[in-house]
């Protein structure tokens, strides 16, 4: 059942993500955006209760699933089929690697109320900066095209200004959890530096102190563009260094 549930949540995603592309402003579109986040909400349940535990594909499955839920919600008043369509088919392949699962890997185990706490406010927070990735993508190609009077090349997204407000609301959003779940892990967890933690501790640490520039450098000097999208990239590419970097080098490289 659990396979079965991976592939439909897989085939769903593929059909949303080309859907969204061709066929954006479209309320049957809604819906088959819907249908794609029910399966892979289904699918991700049927994992969790019928696997011992859980791996870093599974928290990227849940990753996936909110970053796709937030995009889904906030196209219902923006325009972000674009990004849309790219975020479901990413979807579909990891729902495809949780469906093979190649690799013999490490299952996670939590009995405390505490600990599963903080791996559900980290999974939600690096979901919000995936997502604010992703409009800041969209922001600075958009403005590229009109830096270069690319007008006819414009892109099918929202103005400039929505796009920028919408990318900072995730960032706030996502950086307000980010330091709960540094204070949950140094509270839940009983060595943060500890030799399988301390290149997640010292990447996610960082990856707060770029946010916390960013968002510092925002509300003094105005911070916004190109500037900002970067920092943004930057933050969130030393985030996923940390968690999926380290479990990847831990969980299959040294196995």
């Amino acid at each position: 059942m659990t396979q079965i549930s991976l592939w439909l949540a897989f085939t769903a995603c593929l059909i949303a993500g080309a859907v969204y592309f061709f066929r954006p402003h479209n309320r049957f579109t809604q819906l088959i955006g819907a249908l794609a986040v029910a399966t892979h909400t289904f699918s991700l349940m049927q994992l969790l209760l019928n696997r011992d535990g859980f791996n870093f594909l599974t928290i990227g499955l849940l990753i996936a699933l909110i970053g796709n839920t937030l995009l889904w919600f906030s196209n219902r008043d923006k325009d972000l089929s674009l990004l849309i369509g790219t975020a479901f088919p990413l979807s579909a392949i990891i729902l495809a690697l949780n469906a093979i699962e190649p690799w013999d890997l490490k299952q996670l185990h939590s009995n405390s109320w505490g600990t599963s706490a903080h791996i559900l406010i980290a999974s939600v927070a690096y979901s919000l900066f995936a997502t604010a990735c992703g409009v800041g993508i969209l922001l600075a190609m958009q403005e590229y095209q009109l830096k270069h009077h690319k007008l006819k090349q414009l892109l099918r997204v929202p103005p400039l200004q929505i796009l920028e407000s919408l990318m900072f609301e995730f960032i706030w959003a996502a950086f307000i959890l980010l330091t709960i779940t540094i204070l949950t892990g140094f509270y839940f967890i009983e060595d943060m530096f500890a030799q399988h933690l301390v290149h997640k501790t010292f990447f996610t640490i960082a990856s707060w102190f770029v946010f916390a520039g960013l968002l510092l450098g925002r509300h003094l000097a105005g911070w916004r563009g190109q500037l900002a999208v970067k920092l943004t990239l930057s933050g969130f590419f030393l985030l996923m260094l940390g968690y999926f970097g380290s479990r990847i080098a831990l969980q299959i490289l040294l196995q």
